[in-house]
């Protein structure tokens, strides 16, 4: 979480500087917007997370807050692949 805010407050900045090599304003790529978006949209789901924690959680600290949200963002992803019992049997699980 604390690793994005940096490269969020980076990305924010570059707008409003100038290119040095170009007499125009900075033009953002289609790659730029795409990242930014995406971090955009971490930061609402961290929050959005942190918020049901609060809900979920009312007498706790916001230490205890923040330990729950910080292991929910360092866990693994779940396993959600489709399970076939028939490819199961045969070996095909892949």
């Amino acid at each position: 979480m604390n690793g994005t805010v940096g490269l969020r407050v980076l990305i924010a900045r570059l707008p409003g500087r100038r290119a040095v090599s170009r007499s125009g304003a900075f033009d953002w790529t289609p790659e730029a917007e795409r990242m930014r978006s995406a971090l955009e949209m971490h930061d609402l789901g961290v929050k959005l997370y942190r918020q049901r924690m609060r809900r979920e959680h009312p007498h706790a600290g916001r230490r205890e807050i923040e330990g729950l949200v910080r292991s929910w963002l360092t866990a693994p992803p779940p396993d959600t692949r489709l399970r076939l019992p028939s490819r199961e049997r045969h070996g095909y699980a892949g």
